[in-house]
């Protein structure tokens, strides 16, 4: 259990997990529904980060991607979320791993951090619905609900040649959300691999999802393929440079 003058009472701690980098071990703390996931793990193959650098990471649960950053050379780093119990955890993360150049704040996305910035990353909640569902994946009706902002959020915090580094799937309206996208940054993909899924994995989650999803790909507002072998989508690490 994790006690935290952050948080009143004690937080689960499905931890500790090791993660070791090129550039450092980092010890990851926290309840399992806040552990890095497959996606971080994707995001952190692919991402780069100068030294000396600020980096922001919105949304960090347990804020492994700051860690990573501060490990990997910047001079500071700005954690933020919503849940006061990720803050709690992120804090006694940053702390437990000796990084005083991460600073967790308690907001939504960029609100609390003034730039100018050299670096976000991001692993947002982007699943579409039909309906709100758990937070923790719920995207909004095309799944570019926290997306958007960011883009914009980051628009205005990133130096010129700034980059922005997020996953985002295929089913989440990539279509709308790169038309942003481009509308302030060079983008690029660098890394791109398949996420398998099943109706009934959707509908679990929300009741409906799944045909949610369909309608949407109809629209041209999803990008999945089905067929006999099952059912996937891609999952990519987009990079932008802010022009």
């Amino acid at each position: 259990m994790i006690r935290s003058d952050d948080y009143p009472g004690t937080v689960r701690d499905d931890g500790p997990r090791r993660h070791d980098f090129a550039c450092g071990t980092v010890v990851e703390h926290g309840p399992a529904h806040l552990l890095a996931d497959h996606a971080t793990q994707f995001i952190l193959d692919h991402l780069r980060v100068e030294p000396g650098s600020v980096v922001a990471e919105p949304a960090c649960g347990t804020a492994l991607m700051s860690l990573f950053a501060a490990r990997a050379g910047a001079a500071l780093v700005h954690g933020t979320d919503v849940d006061p119990v990720a803050v709690a955890i992120a804090r006694h993360n940053a702390a437990v791993n000796g990084l005083a150049n991460v600073r967790i704040l308690a907001g939504s996305l960029l609100e609390p951090v003034q730039g100018p910035l050299d670096l976000v990353v991001a692993l947002l909640p982007h699943k579409p619905g039909p309906r709100p569902f758990d937070p923790r994946y719920d995207g909004g009706p095309d799944g570019t609900r926290w997306t958007l902002p960011l883009l914009a959020q980051s628009a205005a915090r990133l130096r010129a040649g700034g980059r922005l580094v997020f996953y985002h799937h295929g089913i989440a309206n990539p279509r709308r959300m790169l038309r942003a996208f481009g509308e302030h940054f060079d983008v690029t993909v660098l890394g791109e691999k398949r996420r398998c899924f099943t109706r009934a994995e959707f509908d679990a989650l929300a009741p409906g999802m799944a045909e949610h999803l369909w309608a949407m790909r109809a629209r041209g507002e999803a990008e999945f393929t089905d067929g006999p072998d099952g059912c996937w989508f891609p999952g990519r690490v987009y990079e932008g440079v802010r022009r």
